[in-house]
């Protein structure tokens, strides 16, 4: 019976030997490890992408929420804050319009921190 080496032809030499090969198995192996560690890298930097994307997602989601609820607040305090409210509610609680020279402007004092009336 033949010996499997004698079998294939890329291994016979003109001697009749043939040639080790245990350095081209190990430059295989050598070889897919360095490609699936390079695989490995390549997906762990596309998770990352889409990590990241997924947060900048998330987050101008978050900033757009926000942005209308600042709108819808800047408008209700518009709305609370409207003269005519105020004036009508004032009404309601039994005030009245105050005469222009009866309005007196009260300044604090220098360095004491005391009110004082003009």
């Amino acid at each position: 019976m033949m010996s499997p080496a004698s079998v294939y032809r890329i291994f016979r030499r003109a001697d009749g030997d043939a040639p080790s090969v245990r350095l081209v198995v190990i430059v295989m192996v050598i070889a897919a490890m360095l490609i699936t560690a390079i695989c490995v890298i390549r997906v762990t930097r596309q998770h990352e992408v889409l990590r990241l994307g997924l947060q900048l997602s998330k987050a101008s989601e978050r900033v757009r929420t926000l942005r209308e609820v600042r709108r819808q607040l800047e408008l209700e305090h518009a709305t609370l804050t409207s003269p005519d409210r105020i004036r009508g509610l004032a009404m309601q609680l039994g005030m009245e319009p105050v005469a222009p020279d009866s309005i007196r402007i009260v300044m604090p004092r220098a360095g004491t921190g005391k009110v004082a009336a003009r």
